[in-house]
């Protein structure tokens, strides 16, 4: 007799960071749970190491909730995101990454946003703590690593403008989505084409927007991101505002009315804030400062636009 089927399903993708793999299991497996929803655990390890098998077999015994490891090394981030996809069991899939941990009423907040609402997908707010004890100097309040939309809690998100550009570049990090309503005919959820440059998350909510699929802010659904020192590193930081950039365009350009037009468009803007950007760092000199840097973020936002043809793709980052 097959065993039934769990209610939720929670997803980990990791990559050789077995002490964050550690603190995002120990929050999940400290879930409240006032629902009564019956759950599994699936760890898909994208590393030859095998670090997070360790790590599952350590914290296994104890669990409330089956988990299940699985190692997958192939190298195009849309194919690891959809064997989470794949493996879940639930009628729910709720996504927390390997540095982040959940607040202890997460899945609740996550759950009930869905049940509420009547949507088919429900995203949390993400907060931040730094390796280095505090945000860096050009960013002291820690904005830049934050996702808080600042919306009523249940609230609908219009994902997109009436032009089909974005308004929000969203990740699949602290989201749920209900997977028989969001993936009726069973495709995979992650459009690999985008798999080697990126922004195959962001990808996937435009296009079940784009397709009728209801999206709320769940703001009790909080998360914290633990924000390692390499990435607050000022070429870290413009590199990877490039990156976000170029997968904007490529999303905008492909739902576009007009795409022609939309090409156009950005490319006059990328002209434009690339110039800009560069006399004003120039000008300020703040191309010598480690605590300013607003005008290098709008060169490489200008990049992007120009550059969306060359992605950026990968950025390799050290273990963390």
């Amino acid at each position: 007799m097959s065993e039934a089927a769990p209610d939720l399903t929670l997803a980990i993708l990791t990559y050789d960071r077995p002490r964050g793999l550690e603190a995002t299991l120990r929050s999940c497996l400290a879930q409240r749970n006032t629902l009564g929803l019956t759950m599994e655990i699936v760890v898909v390890d994208n590393h030859p190491a095998g670090a997070g098998g360790e790590v599952v077999e350590a914290l296994s015994p104890a669990s409330p909730w089956p988990i299940r490891y699985v190692s997958d090394l192939a190298r195009n981030m849309a194919t690891l995101r959809n064997r989470g996809f794949m493996e879940a069991r639930g009628r729910w899939l709720a996504v927390i990454d390997d540095d982040e941990t959940a607040d202890a009423d997460w899945t609740d907040a996550l759950v009930g946003a869905l049940k509420a609402t009547g949507a088919d997908i429900a995203v949390g707010p993400r907060f931040a703590v730094f390796e280095e004890g505090g945000p860096p100097a050009y960013d002291p309040e820690g904005r830049q690593f934050v996702r808080d939309l600042g919306l009523p809690d249940l609230s609908e998100i219009a994902l997109t403008g009436p032009s089909g550009r974005p308004r929000y570049g969203l990740g699949t990090g602290n989201s749920i989505f209900d997977l028989k309503r969001c993936f009726p005919d069973g495709r995979s959820a992650m459009r690999e084409a985008f798999g080697d440059a990126g922004g195959e998350d962001a990808e996937l909510f435009v296009r079940l927007h784009r397709q009728g699929r209801r999206i709320v802010w769940a703001a009790r659904a909080r998360v914290t991101e633990t924000v390692f020192r390499n990435r607050t590193a000022i070429p870290y930081r413009l590199l990877r505002t490039r990156r976000e950039t170029q997968h904007y365009v490529s999303i905008y350009i492909d739902g576009a009315r007009h795409p022609a037009l939309a090409r156009v468009e950005l490319f006059v803007k990328g002209l434009i804030q690339t110039a800009l950007g560069g006399v004003l760092s120039w000008l300020t000199l703040e191309h010598r400062s480690t605590s300013r840097l607003r005008w290098r973020l709008l060169i490489q936002h200008g990049l992007g636009k120009l550059t969306w043809r060359r992605p950026v793709g990968f950025i390799d980052e050290a273990s963390a």
